[in-house]
C-alpha cells in the first residue's frame, strides 16, 4: 500500500467525562481510570508532526468531555497556530459551559463547536444522559449561541442520536435549534463495535457493510499516546503503536495497521476484532 498520513487526527487531551450516558461505554471503561491530562510535550510533538502533512481536521478531544480540561483553549490554539489550514473542532455535551468558559472558547481559535444533545424530550434526555439536566444544559448552550452573536466562527451545530425511544419530538427539537440558527444532525444510534451494553436495536432492513472511513482516514490517539483502532474501541483492544517512541507517520504506515486495513478493504470484516461486531458502516440493501 502507498504510504500516507491521516486526514483527521483526534486526540484525547484529557480522559474524563461528567456524564454516564447509557448509550455510551464510558461508565464501564474510561470512568474507572484516574484523571489524566495529555503531556504537553507529547501533544506538541503530535501537532508539530501534523503541520508537516496536509491534515484537514484536528479534534483535541476523544472519548471524553473536553471542557474538563481547564487548559483546553491552550491546546486548541496551539493546534491552529501550527496548522492554520486545518479545521479545529470539538464535541461537547455543553453542560459545563459558564459565561466565562463560553467567552474563552469563543475567543479561542476553535473553528467549530458541536454539542451532543441526546434526547428529544426532558424525560428522554435525563434518562439517556444521566446525570445531566435537560433545561440547565439547554440554557447554557443557548447562552453560548447568544454570546456568539453574528460571528461566523466558530461554527455551531447540534448532534442528536435517534435513540430507541425517540419520537416526533425529535424533529420538533431539531426545528427549535434550526430557528435560532443552529445546524442539527440526527445521527444513527450505533453499537460502538459491540461495546454498548444492552444494545438491542435491530434493523428491519437487509444490511451489508462497506469499508469504513474511520479506519481509512482518521487517527485516534489516547491520552498516553496510544494510537488505537477507532472511536468504538473503548477498551483499547487494538493498539497500533505509541507516539512517545514513534511518529504518527510510522504508526499509521506500520505493518499492524496496514494489514488490518488490507483485510478491511477486502471486506473480510468477520476476521477483524471489533469490526466484526460494529454496525457503524452498515448500509441498507433496500
Amino acid at each position: 500500500m502507498i504510504k500516507s498520513f491521516p486526514k483527521i487526527v483526534q486526540i484525547q487531551t484529557s480522559n474524563k467525562c461528567n456524564a454516564a450516558c447509557n448509550f455510551c461505554p464510558y461508565s464501564y471503561t474510561e470512568d474507572k481510570k484516574k484523571f489524566k491530562l495529555m503531556n504537553w510535550n507529547l501533544y506538541k510533538k503530535i501537532i508539530n508532526e501534523c503541520s508537516q502533512h496536509n491534515v484537514k481536521e484536528i479534534l483535541p478531544f476523544f472519548l471524553n468531555e473536553p471542557l474538563l480540561n481547564k487548559d483546553l483553549v491552550k491546546y486548541i490554539d496551539y493546534a491552529k497556530e501550527k496548522n492554520p489550514n486545518a479545521l479545529i473542532k470539538i464535541f461537547t455535551n455543553g453542560s459545563l459551559l459558564t459565561d466565562k468558559i463560553s467567552n474563552q472558547l469563543l475567543d479561542s481559535k476553535v473553528d467549530e463547536v458541536i454539542f451532543s444533545f441526546n434526547g428529544s424530550t426532558k424525560e428522554e434526555y435525563e434518562t439517556f444522559m444521566k446525570p445531566l439536566k435537560f433545561e440547565k444544559t439547554k440554557q447554557r448552550i443557548e447562552s453560548f449561541i447568544r454570546f456568539r452573536g453574528k460571528r461566523k466562527i466558530p461554527a455551531v451545530a447540534i448532534h442528536i442520536l435517534k435513540l430507541p425511544d425517540s419520537n416526533n419530538f425529535l424533529f420538533k427539537l431539531r426545528d427549535y435549534w434550526n430557528k435560532i440558527g443552529v445546524t442539527v444532525h440526527i445521527l444513527k444510534y450505533e453499537n460502538r463495535a459491540g461495546n454498548v451494553e444492552n444494545y438491542n436495536l435491530k434493523s428491519t432492513f437487509l444490511m451489508t457493510k462497506i469499508p469504513c472511513d474511520r479506519l481509512i482516514k482518521q487517527a485516534y490517539i489516547m491520552v498516553n499516546g496510544d494510537v488505537i483502532l477507532c472511536c468504538a474501541d473503548w477498551k483499547q483492544e487494538i493498539i497500533f503503536g505509541n507516539l512517545k517512541d514513534k511518529t504518527l507517520f510510522e504508526v499509521w504506515n506500520g505493518n499492524e495497521r496496514m494489514n488490518f486495513v488490507k483485510t478491511h478493504k477486502e471486506l473480510q470484516f468477520d476476521k477483524l476484532k471489533l469490526c466484526c461486531d460494529c454496525n457503524f458502516n452498515e448500509i441498507s440493501l433496500n
